[in-house]
């Protein structure tokens, strides 16, 4: 519970703040949820209703969406226009990509299964992605957000393509001026100690309304005392080209790795916290533990005897540690090989976000395993196997791939060589 105590402003459009909210919650923060902005449809749909019919009609080749709300808007606006069967019996041919794995699922569930996903969810990975096919005189579809900047279609055009883009939706200041008082107000006031921003125009509308409702200069010096988080490259650029320092941005632009990176970030000032408060004693306990752990009959005695403590006041001084989380472990590691465990391996696993939870506890399920960590990686899974024998780690391996996984997307590391590496920290 990381995130205990802490207050986290979540400024979305309000039918997508439960999510990140929830993951707040989940970690012990209070979210406080005061939407600067609202997702409406365009007034004008001449250029939507022109790319649906030319989809529609055979005349687009790929049709990349860049949003949930891209998708709604789209699939709506067919439907409309009487469109909606024909439009998607052509998507069915043709290319289909989404920007990250919300705005898959939302494709998902009108029925479609031939999405593709970039390794990056960001205009880059999906430039990366399209890059791959010959895009010579390609017509791609881009159903996006009223207002966005060109760098997206100027990249594919560079590639050879003909983009089209429609005006999909237009991205409002909030109806509810009340909220977004009550941030400033509390902003001011030092009462919230995160601002999560998720887009370019969550930071602009802030922006503008401290300097239409209130001190814009009280509002940037109390942002400069709180975290701030970010999802994705245009957002953090936007508040450092205002002077911010963002301390949060997850490599993954998706809400739940922004939660999770904003509750690393504490855990990590919680760490340094509790090293702040340890004394000389605790330092005597800490060098005693890592250099001379006696292997006797009773080694807190011997322990406490060596320091000058009493073994009462020893082992309380180990739990307290051990609750601050600067011990992580006592014991003994055997050879393994002696034991009977004769292969070992580290293994990387490409995991999409929507598979995480699953395939994590498939793995963490193995009895072989003994670590497993996510990492900000293209192999953002990484686990370790000890084995009695390598046939019992091809059996993991092929169980993990029973879920969907290719072997391009696993890494296997085998152990060739052994070697053991004594650190040891001096405190005093």
């Amino acid at each position: 519970m990381s995130l205990k105590g802490k207050v986290v402003a979540i400024v979305r459009p309000p039918d997508q703040v439960k999510e990140l909210s929830d993951a707040i919650e989940s970690s012990g923060g209070t979210p406080y949820v005061a939407p600067l902005i609202e997702v409406k449809p365009t007034k004008d749909q001449e250029s939507l209703i022109r790319l649906i019919k030319d989809t529609a009609s055979g005349r687009i080749d790929i049709i990349a969406f860049m949003s949930q709300n891209g998708v709604k808007q789209t699939f709506e606006t067919a439907k409309n226009e009487g469109l909606e069967t024909s439009f998607k019996d052509q998507i069915k041919k043709i290319i289909l990509i989404s920007i990250g794995p919300k705005t898959k699922h939302e494709l998902e569930k009108i029925g479609f299964r031939n999405v593709k996903l970039p390794e990056e969810y960001s205009s880059f990975g999906l430039i990366k992605l399209i890059e791959k096919t010959d895009l010579k005189g390609k017509r791609i579809g881009l159903p996006r957000a009223k207002g966005v900047d060109d760098t997206l279609r100027v990249s594919l055009e560079k590639l050879g393509a003909k983009v089209i883009e429609a005006e999909a939706y237009e991205v409002k200041e909030t109806s509810n001026i009340t909220l977004v008082k009550n941030l400033i107000r509390d902003l001011i006031n030092d009462k919230i100690d995160v601002i999560a921003f998720t887009s370019p125009s969550t930071v602009r509308s802030l922006i503008e309304n401290s300097r239409k409702f209130s001190d814009l200069e009280k509002v940037e010096a109390s942002l400069r005392k709180i975290v701030i988080a970010s999802i994705g490259t245009t957002t953090r650029k936007v508040l450092e080209e205002l002077g911010f320092e963002v301390q949060v941005t997850p490599s993954e632009f998706t809400v739940e790795a922004l939660a999770k990176e904003i509750e690393s970030y504490f855990e990590k000032i919680n760490h340094l916290t509790n090293l702040k408060g340890l004394d000389k004693l605790d330092f005597k306990i800490l060098e005693a533990l890592q250099f001379n752990f006696p292997f006797v009959e009773r080694p807190w005695d011997y322990i406490a005897e060596k320091i000058g403590i009493d073994t009462q006041n020893l082992l309380s001084r180990v739990k307290g540690l051990i609750e601050l989380g600067i011990i992580r472990k006592i014991g003994g590691f055997p050879n393994l090989k002696k034991i009977g465990f004769t292969a070992s391996t580290l293994i990387g696993v490409k995991v999409k976000q929507e598979k995480l939870e699953e395939i994590t506890n498939i793995i963490n399920d193995c009895n072989s395993v003994s670590h497993n960590y996510l990492r900000e990686h293209k192999y953002n899974l990484w686990f370790t196997i000890t084995a009695k024998d390598s046939n019992e780690i091809e059996n993991i391996i092929k169980t993990v791939k029973n879920v969907g996984i290719s072997d391009e997307d696993i890494l296997n590391l085998p152990t060739i060589k052994s070697f053991k590496t004594d650190v040891r920290f001096t405190l005093l």
